[in-house]
């Protein structure tokens, strides 16, 4: 029986079969594959579903809730239909199922109106019951839509691009601070986040001027970028969060320039955070140019490679100026990016378009226009000139009053490892961990999504539970 059906839908089925096997080769990499009575499926990373033939691409909360294989009998239904079309299948059903679920929202669920209601998901049901035995649930999950929603939201009087993925309702909320300022997490997140969705409702904040913010909002801004202005947003997003997801605190974690804006808050508002998780830490912004500028010329040196080292002592000590200098701090910038400080795996073009621009262009969040938008510095003049240059992480204070957590690249020398584990060590907490990933420079995404899934996944959230807990109790106790 499995082998006619691969063989109708290799031939009867031929255009939409031809249009999945496109899709696999763009989507199937590193993804989970396997067979469903004759049907080839593929768990990607977008919420939803789609039959393409013999080709079926799921979603993870079409395969997390309800009976097992449920809402897989459902797509399995439209493969049965493409047997029956042929190649009218697109004309027949896929548009028009297309164009449904691009209508349907969570108001209608709420209201009542099935997504099965209509042709051809009803009959998509009734094949796929038929075939499998299995009972499609009469409803879409409604945490396909709280859990797995990304949207446009007014922060600050600006519409900000905010993308929420997550499994389960009671995990901590975790809201990710993206480097830069304008480099998103966004695009590049489906290379690395599905096992943190497992433990965390993830969210993702594209900042003013930045990624798909700079494509419904404008990548240039109309009033000064602030870092006040800044702080002010990431305030009002996390009460949002609060509201949204029931919670009186949540988890922060910041990335390089996120880690100064994460820094500010968690000291300033600890009563609405469980836990901070720092990486690519921003430590002391001269220092910093100081040991890169002395490792690289000691490098240049040992290697023999007289002109390297002098693009380094041509720069002199820019960093002992009062207003460094951007000319001189973006000539550094270029000098780790070239040597691999940013990523130990991306760096010249051929890498860079690898490991970079084609998985930003598979992102299931972004489009081509999105990921040209991640130049969003140019619109942070004022904290690229005045703020960074002067940073010092020990001015906000070493003590901390929730937990805090490093995780750190060993050949990292953008924000460089040695500073970092230097301030852990100064750094007073509730409770506090130093996690190394090596191999890895400043891009975790890149280097080490695997170690970095590891920390997130299995050392921090047992810490992050035993916390909260003996906050809970302590508090019960002193309201006795």
């Amino acid at each position: 029986m499995r082998i006619l059906y691969v063989l109708l839908q290799l031939t009867w089925g031929l255009p939409q079969s031809l249009l999945g096997l496109l899709y696999l080769l763009r989507e199937g990499k590193g993804k989970e594959h396997f067979w469903f009575h004759g049907a080839y499926v593929t768990r990607w990373d977008h919420t939803g579903g789609i039959s393409l033939g013999m080709f079926i691409f799921i979603g993870d909360p079409l395969m997390d809730y309800g009976e097992e294989n449920a809402y897989l009998t459902h797509e399995y239904g439209h493969t049965i239909q493409s047997m029956l079309c042929g190649p009218l299948y697109l004309f027949i059903v896929g548009i028009p199922s297309s164009l449904w679920a691009a209508k349907y929202t969570k108001e209608k669920l709420r209201a009542g109106i099935s997504y099965f209601s209509v042709f051809p998901e009803g009959q998509a049901n009734r094949f796929g019951e038929r075939v499998t035995g299995i009972k499609v649930p009469d409803q879409l999950p409604m945490e396909m839509f709280e859990l797995y929603d990304s949207f446009a939201l007014e922060i600050g009087g600006v519409r900000q691009w905010v993308s929420i993925r997550g499994r389960d309702r009671t995990a901590p909320v975790l809201l990710v601070l993206h480097g830069g300022p304008g480099s998103t997490l966004t695009g590049l997140s489906h290379l690395y986040q599905r096992p943190w969705e497992r433990h965390y409702i993830v969210v993702n904040w594209d900042q003013r001027c930045s990624g798909k913010t700079a494509t419904i909002s404008g990548a240039k801004s109309e009033q000064e970028i602030t870092l006040e202005r800044m702080l002010a947003d990431a305030l009002e997003l996390t009460d949002y969060l609060r509201r949204r997801f029931h919670r009186e605190k949540i988890v922060l974690l910041g990335h390089s320039w996120g880690t100064m804006m994460g820094a500010h808050l968690v000291q300033t508002h600890p009563e609405r955070f469980i836990a901070y998780i720092s990486t690519g830490t921003m430590v002391n912004t001269r220092e910093e140019s100081k040991l890169q500028a002395s490792y690289y010329r000691e490098k240049f040196e040992a290697e023999g490679n007289a002109k390297k080292r002098k693009r380094v002592e041509d720069l002199g000590a820019f960093w002992e100026a009062e207003i460094i200098p951007e000319d001189k701090t973006l000539a550094m910038n270029r000098i780790l990016i070239e040597e691999g400080n940013s990523s130990v795996r991306a760096h010249g073009l051929i890498s860079d378009i690898r490991y970079e621009l084609l998985p930003l262009l598979r992102s299931p969040e972004y489009t081509l226009k999105d990921a040209l938008n991640l130049f969003g510095y140019r619109a942070y003049t004022r904290i690229i000139e005045k703020d960074m240059p002067s940073f010092d992480l020990a001015k906000l204070g070493c003590e901390y009053r929730i937990p805090v957590y490093y995780i750190e690249g060993r050949q990292d020398m953008q924000t460089p490892y040695a500073l970092a584990k230097a301030f852990y060590e100064k750094t007073v907490a509730p409770d506090k961990a130093f996690f190394t990933l090596d191999p890895c420079a400043h891009c975790w995404d890149i280097d080490a999504p695997e170690q970095m899934a590891r920390v997130m996944c299995e050392e921090l959230p047992p810490r992050i539970r035993a916390y909260s807990s003996s906050s809970a109790s302590s508090l019960r106790t002193r309201s006795r």
